[in-house]
């Protein structure tokens, strides 16, 4: 059995095991990722259509994670690995490929696997056996409606489901994500009416599709700058806030690549989060390093104290404002924006979780009592 606290754990980022993304997680201090319970979704390139290539992402995994514990998960059947998709989740006695081989790497819990068409009692038997083998049941519920007959049958299963966690992903649309708050506190509440100690975790992401048509200059031939409220973090106040349900959100932020081919050569973005909220900046210039260093620049002199906290990404924005942007290109600024984001959302939570410690009714809404 792996022993994990999640008393400790105020955020639960979902993430790839993309290079930009790994990157921005290794880059992390220690001290905050011990804060995070990470949600590691296993993506294999496409040039190795096999088992093995999932073995490799479970490995840069771990070698990101250091030791410290964290989640994996498969996700939907990619289409260029389906058949070794197919294999890790074969439900013969109780997904045992599947928990097998999440075995193998230390640190690493699984996600219970629940793809289209399982018979419920299969994942049921996979929640007790990962309960038995791991010690931590975490299921994952995509989806502005998800379906819970399956996880609440398993968790009728466990021995403790205080020891388990709900995940409910709202996705990544954020046309729709605030109306999802309704929906999400009806299922806590009778959840909790039924498990007492059950924990759940409100995840979505409210990043725009398409950001490049937010934040444009006075004179409208370009974007250049803008802010956005982390929609997200309101989806967590109206569940409940801390004093109700744990906070998570896509960590990557799925964004499309930039530039593409309506962005011209030269064109850089930089994004980053601070205080509940998206900041960002646009720059097209004869040049990636003129425009990086432009736009560097702004977020820098825009921010009273950046740099303070001595985290990777603000050191590498300070090296494009200072002129010094090297190579840096739109994968390593995603990496950036990754590594900012996470340690922003772990310093805001601890500060929430501390003020609804001290007094829970005091910052929300009366029902969160």
């Amino acid at each position: 059995m792996k022993d994990v606290s999640l008393d400790e754990i105020v955020y639960f980022p979902s993430l790839r095991t993309q290079p930009a993304e790994l990157l921005g997680l290794r880059e992390l201090d220690r001290a905050r990722k011990r804060r995070m319970l990470p949600l590691l979704t296993l993506t294999p390139t496409p040039r190795m259509p096999a088992l093995v290539d999932f073995r490799h992402a479970a490995r840069q995994a771990e070698e990101v994670m250091r030791s410290l514990p964290y989640l994996v998960d498969l996700g939907r059947a990619p289409s260029e690995h389906a058949a070794a998709w197919r294999q890790l989740v074969d439900p013969a006695q109780g997904f045992r490929l599947w928990r097998e081989f999440v075995q193998d790497h230390p640190g690493a819990l699984p996600v219970v696997q629940a793809p289209d068409g399982a018979n419920p009692r299969a994942v049921a038997q996979q929640a007790v056996d990962i309960e038995r083998e791991f010690g931590l049941v975490v299921f994952r519920l995509r989806g502005a409606v998800p379906l819970t007959t399956g996880v609440e049958l398993a968790l009728d299963q466990l021995d403790a489901p205080g020891r388990a966690l709900v995940v409910l992903d709202f996705g990544t649309e954020r046309d729709w994500l605030l109306g999802c708050a309704g929906n999400a506190r009806d299922l806590v509440l009778r959840w909790r009416a039924r498990w007492r100690d059950l924990r759940v975790v409100v995840m979505g992401n409210s990043f725009p599709s398409a950001a490049q048509a937010l934040g444009r200059a006075p004179t409208g031939e370009f974007p250049r700058s803008g802010r956005l409220a982390l929609l997200e973090r309101e989806l967590h106040r109206r569940v409940g806030a801390s004093a109700r349900v744990a906070y998570g959100d896509h960590g990557s932020v799925h964004a499309p690549s930039e530039p593409g081919a309506e962005w011209p050569p030269g064109l850089v973005r930089i994004d980053y989060t601070r205080q509940g909220e998206w900041r960002f900046e646009r720059r097209l210039r004869s040049t990636v390093d003129e425009a990086s260093q432009e736009a560097a620049s702004a977020i820098v002199s825009g921010a009273p104290g950046f740099g303070e906290r001595g985290l990777w990404g603000e050191h590498a924005i300070q090296e494009a404002a200072n002129g010094r942007a090297f190579a840096r290109g739109r994968e390593e600024w995603t990496a950036v924006r990754v590594n900012l984001h996470l340690a922003t959302q772990v310093d805001e939570m601890i500060e929430e979780a501390a003020a609804y410690t001290r007094a829970p009714c005091a910052a929300g809404s009366p029902s969160s009592c």
